[in-house]
């Protein structure tokens, strides 16, 4: 789903959810991040040599599930009393994130596939924290 379809579901949702924006937004690096990640992950499975690759492949994984679930969440909006897991869950997208940019971006140089999957993991943290800042400012 897009960040322009969620925007359109936002402003036609009943009860008008907060910060629809950084919302949006988010889910929508989200599942970006989760088909790169993936996308990753395969075209590092499908490379020569994929002993070095180990590691970033388990994150690309995990990283993906991670967004996925953080994705899922965001897009149900009724968040009340549910403040604290939602940060929660955004603080743990964000360091799974920034983990796996990191791991891609040491194998930038030789598999470009990394070096896109580090750029989308990079801006899925960006967009985690955006909304996080958001949710800690009024509405």
């Amino acid at each position: 789903m897009s960040a322009v379809a969620v925007r359109a579901l936002f402003r036609s949702h009943p009860e008008r959810p907060a910060h629809t924006e950084p919302m949006s937004r988010c889910i929508d690096a989200c599942f970006n991040c989760v088909e790169t990640c993936t996308a990753c992950a395969d075209a590092c499975l499908s490379e020569r040599e994929i002993g070095h690759l180990v590691a970033c492949i388990r994150l690309n994984l995990d990283c993906a599930a991670v967004c996925n679930a953080t994705g899922n969440i965001l897009s149900r909006s009724n968040k009340a009393g549910h403040r604290q897991l939602l940060e929660a869950q955004l603080a743990n997208t964000i360091a799974f994130c920034r983990t796996c940019a990191t791991e891609c971006a040491h194998h930038a140089e030789i598999h470009r596939h990394c070096r896109v999957c580090a750029e989308a993991c990079a801006a899925c943290a960006e967009a985690c924290n955006d909304m996080l800042s958001a949710m800690r400012m009024p509405a």
